[in-house]
C-alpha cells in the first residue's frame, strides 16, 4: 500500500452516480481535493432531466448534495464536456484518479418492420422536452389522441401518467409550461400500453401503477395472458394493482387506457405515418391490430450507443460487475452495469466502485504521481468556461424567481441563456 492517499480526484457526469461516488469517494479520503466535470451548466443529470417533472419528491435528493458543494467537500465545473473542451488524456494527466459516470443516454428503439415511419416516438424525447434538456434543445413531438405505449416499465408507467394529466396536475413542479401546453391543446382519449410479459413478471413498480388511480377523469382495462404463480408475492401485487385500477368509476371519462399483457409487436403499420401496430400475439379476445396515430417506445436504453462517449471511443463500455478500466481509471452506474435501475441501485453502485477503488489502492494498483495538481492544472481554457457550483446558483435562482405562481422553477430554454445567467 502507497503511503500517499490520492490528493486530485476527477468526476466526470454530475448525476446520482457521479455525486453519490463523490461522496463515497471523500468519506475514505477527506484531504482529497474532488472535482465533478458537468458538459451542461446544471448540475444532476438524471434528477434534473430524467426524472418526471411531476416526481418533485423524488428530485429532492439533490438537497443532499446541494450541502456537499455548500461545505466545499468538492468542486463543480459546468460547462465542460470532456473530449471537446478537455480531453481524458487531459484529466488523466492532471488527476490521481479519474471515474467516468456519464451514463447511457439513448432510447432503445423499436427493431420491429415500420418502426421508423413518422409517428414512432422514443420516449426520451418526450422527457428531453418536458424537462428542458438542454444541449441540444428539442421540440416536443406531435402526439396524436390515438396512442400506444409499448413497454411496462417504470416509464411506461411515466409516459402513461404524462398522457392522462391535466395542467394542474403539475402545480409544483418544474415541467417545461411550452411543452405540456403544446400537448394539453389537444391530448390524447384512447392509450393502449402494451407489455411482451404478463403483469407478473412486468417491471413496472406496484406504487407507480397505483399512482395513476389518483389521476381524475380516466378509465382502466387489462388484458392478462397469464396469472402470477401462488408463490409469486410481487406478481400477486402487481395483478391486484392492476384490478384496483379496473375497478375505478368515473361519471364522464376524458381518456381511457388499456393494458395488454403478453403483446408481442409484428409491425408498425401505416406508409407515410402511422395507422396502427400489428400483433404477433396478444391474449385471448384481443384484436390483432391496433389503431393508432402515435406509438411511444418505452423499452429501455440502448446499451451500444456511442453518445457522447467520443471522449474514449477506445474503451469498451460493455455492461460490467467491474468499475475498473485500466489503472487510475475507472466507472460508475449505468456506464458500468447497463441501464438498470433507479436512484437507489446507482447509489448502492456508487458504494461499491469506491469500495473497488479502496481496494485497489490498498493493493498498489491506484499508483499516485505527487506532481500531480488536479484542477489547477487543467488548461486556462477550461478555466474560463467552467460553471462553478456559485454561478449555478445563479441560474437556480434566475429559474426560481422566472417561475409562474404554480410552478418551483422555470428552466432556461437553452444551454447558451444558462450559461450567460451563469456569468453575468
Amino acid at each position: 500500500m502507497s503511503g500517499q492517499t490520492p490528493r486530485h480526484i476527477a468526476i466526470v457526469g454530475s448525476g446520482p452516480s457521479g455525486c453519490f461516488v463523490a461522496q463515497a469517494l471523500k468519506r475514505q479520503w477527506p484531504d482529497a481535493d474532488v472535482t465533478i466535470f458537468d458538459r451542461l451548466a446544471a448540475p444532476y443529470g438524471l434528477i434534473r432531466y430524467g426524472v418526471a417533472a411531476d416526481h418533485q419528491h423524488t428530485k429532492s435528493i439533490t438537497r443532499q448534495f446541494d450541502r456537499s458543494f455548500q461545505a466545499g467537500d468538492y468542486r463543480f465545473a459546468g460547462n465542460v464536456e470532456v473530449g471537446a473542451d478537455v480531453t481524458l488524456d487531459e484529466l488523466r494527466d492532471a488527476f490521481d484518479l479519474v471515474v467516468l459516470a456519464t451514463g447511457r443516454w439513448r432510447d432503445r428503439m423499436l427493431s420491429v418492420p415500420g418502426s421508423r415511419l413518422a409517428g414512432v416516438i422514443p420516449s426520451g424525447d418526450i422527457i428531453n422536452a418536458l424537462n428542458s434538456v438542454p444541449r441540444p434543445a428539442l421540440p416536443m413531438p406531435e402526439i396524436g389522441k390515438q396512442v400506444v405505449v409499448v413497454g411496462a416499465g417504470n416509464v411506461a408507467i411515466d409516459m402513461v401518467r404524462f398522457l392522462i394529466k391535466d395542467a394542474s396536475d403539475y402545480d409544483g413542479s418544474d415541467v417545461n409550461p411550452v411543452a405540456l401546453g403544446q400537448y394539453l391543446s389537444e391530448p390524447a382519449t384512447k392509450i393502449t400500453v402494451l407489455s411482451r410479459s404478463p403483469i407478473a413478471t412486468a417491471k413496472a413498480d406496484v406504487a407507480m401503477i397505483r399512482e395513476l388511480a389518483k389521476v381524475p377523469g380516466v378509465t382502466f382495462s387489462y388484458a392478462n395472458s397469464s396469472p402470477a404463480a401462488d408463490d409469486n408475492k410481487l406478481g400477486k401485487k402487481r395483478e391486484e394493482a392492476f384490478a384496483q385500477l379496473a375497478e375505478l368509476e368515473v361519471d364522464q371519462p376524458r381518456a381511457h387506457v388499456h393494458f395488454i399483457f403478453g403483446a408481442d409487436p409484428a409491425r408498425v403499420l401505416g406508409t407515410t405515418h402511422v395507422t396502427g401496430i400489428q400483433l404477433a400475439a396478444a391474449p385471448a379476445g384481443q384484436a390483432s391490430e391496433v389503431e393508432a396515430d402515435t406509438i411511444i417506445s418505452a423499452i429501455g436504453f440502448d446499451v451500444n450507443a456511442p453518445g457522447h462517449w467520443h471522449y474514449a471511443t477506445d474503451i469498451d463500455f460493455s455492461p460490467s460487475d467491474l468499475g475498473f478500466i485500466e489503472p487510475g481509471l475507472y466507472r460508475s452506474g449505468w456506464l458500468k452495469r447497463g441501464p438498470v435501475g433507479a436512484i437507489p441501485a446507482n447509489r448502492a453502485d456508487s458504494v461499491d466502485v469506491a469500495k473497488e477503488i479502496v481496494r485497489d489502492f490498498e493493493k498498489g494498483k491506484l499508483p499516485i504521481d505527487s506532481s500531480k495538481q488536479g484542477f489547477p492544472a487543467l488548461p486556462d481554457s477550461v478555466h474560463e468556461r467552467a460553471i462553478s457550483y456559485t454561478e449555478w446558483q445563479r441560474i437556480d435562482a434566475a429559474e426560481q424567481e422566472a417561475a409562474p405562481a404554480n410552478r418551483i422553477r422555470k428552466k432556461f430554454p437553452d444551454h447558451e441563456s444558462m450559461v450567460r445567467a451563469a456569468k453575468r
